[in-house]
């Protein structure tokens, strides 16, 4: 009991000394040492002690309550990440010519969140890139120019309740809908507009959610008007024991884009994307999308076994566009398995999707850019390996393997590309 007076009383002077200047942080230590020297304190109450004042300085500071930083240092936190990229892009072309690109790239994004007051909150981020709303990446080459930074994000939000949140500006894709995969939205892209966001925990084991959002789409960049567009998502998730969860939504996005000028191609170009006029090579149709996805995840899958993954994940969306006849559905299914983070040396994951879109099921300026060029009508395989080489630090490993599936080559075949990627992955 006394042992345990002693090191209250010390955690407490730790703290107050740890406010007056960081130097003290030796002295604390040298004051340890002395009682673990005088038998006071053992090697490992001194630690915990240590370790214990060191973990409520951090939950005083994300609080915002540690006196020593002003206000505003301690309302704002900063994260990004630096990503060095080698792909090759295997491709035929419509000779039946294979040709091959080697390129390397880097990304860089830094983020800002800032708590305006108790419920509102600020985030703002910038990004390498070059505008296109698909990729941040910049590729070497240009006889070492600079490269270009750009606003990635710039919102609003605003949490009156604990169970709602409006959020505007440049959004983050997470506050506008929920989805496993990047069949229909690459996860690149930031939307901009207004969202009405819903989560309500009906029981321990059950939340259920929903996501209305009012977007503003630009397909032509010399226009200074976008198109719009709104999307509505219910959904709800369900833990039916420390194992087995279960993640489900449907929703609908309406995209107002016919006789818009498509952004992502040339004019005129009917066969690698979206159908457009024959007249005017505008957009032909609006995009209706109805969209369900599920999700279901088992943790420890293989304990039984002896075996040590984290997480076992099977995940599907399935897209329908219901302005449009034909070539306007789409699917996407696959599993993941491993850690659900990788934050340390030895965390892995593997993961593994099918996709397959038709020519009209979803807008052509939203699917992941990697996929086949973002291109609709298609069909491709993705795996990915992702393994953590210290904190922080991280190398992957990402292979697609795609066609089209509208004859679009002059054999009247589909055309392959084999697309890998090698990442290092580095997170502050």
């Amino acid at each position: 009991m006394k042992r345990l007076l002693i090191a209250v009383l010390l955690g407490t002077f730790c703290l107050m000394s740890a406010g007056v200047r960081v130097s003290y942080a030796g002295e604390i230590d040298l004051l340890l040492q002395k009682l673990v020297d005088k038998g006071v304190l053992t090697g490992a109450e001194a630690q915990q002690v240590k370790l214990e004042t060191q973990e409520q300085v951090k939950k005083e500071i994300a609080q915002g309550k540690y006196s020593s930083l002003p206000a505003w240092v301690q309302n704002i936190k900063l994260k990004g990440d630096l990503r060095l990229r080698y792909q090759n892009q295997h491709e035929k072309n419509n000779a039946d010519i294979q040709k091959d690109a080697n390129i390397g790239r880097v990304r860089m994004r830094l983020g800002l969140e800032a708590k305006v007051n108790d419920k509102i909150l600020a985030g703002v981020g910038i990004a390498t890139g070059s505008g296109d709303p698909r990729s941040t990446n910049i590729s070497f080459g240009g006889y070492n120019s600079k490269k270009t930074v750009v606003l990635d994000y710039a919102y609003g939000k605003y949490a009156p309740l604990p169970w709602l949140k409006l959020v505007g500006g440049k959004m983050l894709p997470g506050d506008v809908f929920w989805e496993p995969t990047d069949l229909i939205w690459d996860t690149d892209i930031t939307p901009e507009g207004a969202v009405i966001g819903l989560s309500k925990d009906l029981n321990p084991r059950t939340n259920l959610f929903m996501n209305g959002s009012f977007l503003v789409v630009e397909t032509d960049s010399t226009s200074t008007s976008g198109a719009s567009a709104f999307l509505i998502q219910p959904g709800a998730s369900y833990k039916f024991n420390d194992t087995y969860s279960l993640k489900g939504a449907v929703s609908f996005s309406s995209f107002d884009v016919k006789d818009q000028v498509p952004s992502s191609h040339d004019k005129g170009s009917n066969t690698k994307y979206n159908s457009t006029s024959a007249t005017t090579g505008n957009y032909a149709f609006n995009y209706a999308m109805l969209n369900p996805a599920l999700e279901f995840k088992i943790m420890q899958p293989f304990k039984v076994f002896g075996l040590s993954p984290e997480s076992l994940k099977f995940f599907g969306e399935y897209v329908n566009n219901l302005d449009v006849s034909k070539k306007n559905t789409g699917f996407s299914a696959g599993f993941q398995l491993g850690n659900e983070k990788i934050e340390k040396w030895g965390d892995w994951q593997l993961r593994y999707l099918y996709a397959m879109l038709g020519k009209d099921a979803v807008l052509d300026i939203l699917p992941d850019s990697d996929r086949y060029s973002g291109k609709t009508g298609i069909r491709s395989h993705e795996v990915i390996l992702n393994f953590g080489l210290a904190k922080n630090t991280s190398l992957g490993f990402d292979i697609y393997r795609s066609w089209g599936i509208n004859g679009i080559n002059s054999g009247g075949r589909a055309q392959p590309e084999t697309l890998a990627q090698v990442d290092l992955n580095m997170k502050f």
